[in-house]
């Protein structure tokens, strides 16, 4: 079960740097997304192409693709996971523990058990270095960084390119970055650190590739703004398909 549940997390860890890379607000993001083929623990996952865009609101993000649809809701601090190919959606607390509260076949000194395992192996550290290299990626001007996530169960390192030239809320993206990352087992404790270095990297990504290393299994994936503005969410972008199933996270 352990595994199985690793797995998952670390699929939703992927979809997190993606997504909390430009999480700023009441703005549209169209990005290109490339996700490695991957293989763990028995299961694999084929390489994926994908147009991804992306919604930011004062309370809530969604990312869109023709695969899926992913909603944060930050104030009911719920995120929603909508498959195409399966038809289902999956709501999951972000405070991750709540998922385990949930499962009936377990008992309590096992959820006890297993909440101090993934506390620990949530626990995370964030390194940003600034560098002095800058190139122009597409129309906007870049500087480079190196961003280092460890992690008892696994690394993440990325090489970010970030604009200056388009203005953000910084105040906005910190509350959603910040925010998520609070929720998760082990985070709480060193959040402050996190956001200091997080702020190191000045402005919007533009391209980025990481590479995330879990029980020495590399899973390598890229993502690049092709479209940014400042325009406020079409009414229904939240709504959900009314057609399809609801289906346990942790199933």
């Amino acid at each position: 079960m352990k595994e199985k549940i690793l797995l998952k997390w670390g699929m939703v860890l992927i979809l997190l740097t993606l997504m909390f890379q430009n999480a700023y607000g009441d703005i549209y993001m169209k990005q290109k997304q490339h996700i490695d083929a991957m293989s763990m623990m028995g299961q694999t996952q084929p390489a994926q192409d994908l147009i991804n865009e992306s919604w930011i609101t004062s309370d809530k993000v969604v990312t869109m693709s023709e695969k899926q649809k992913v909603i944060m809701d930050m104030d009911k601090k719920i995120m929603t996971m909508v498959n195409h190919d399966q038809k289902t959606i999956v709501d999951m607390p972000m405070d991750f523990s709540k998922n385990i509260d949930k499962k009936g076949d377990m008992s309590a000194e096992e959820k006890a058990g297993f909440q101090q395992f993934m506390g620990k192996m949530m626990q995370m550290d964030v390194k940003v270095e600034e560098t002095n290299e800058r190139k122009k990626i597409g129309k906007w001007n870049c500087r480079k960084y190196l961003q280092t996530i460890n992690m008892s169960m696994g690394t993440t390192n990325s090489e970010i390119w970030a604009t200056e030239d388009i203005k953000v809320d910084r105040d906005l993206y910190t509350k959603y970055s910040v925010g998520m990352l609070a929720q998760m087992p082990g985070m709480s404790q060193n959040m402050s650190a996190i956001t200091q270095e997080l702020k190191k990297i000045k402005g919007v990504h533009v391209y980025s590739e990481q590479t995330v290393t879990m029980m020495g299994q590399p899973m390598k994936s890229s993502i690049e703004l092709m479209e940014f503005k400042e325009e406020k969410a079409p009414s229904n972008v939240f709504d959900l398909p009314t057609e399809y199933k609801k289906a346990g996270a942790f199933r």
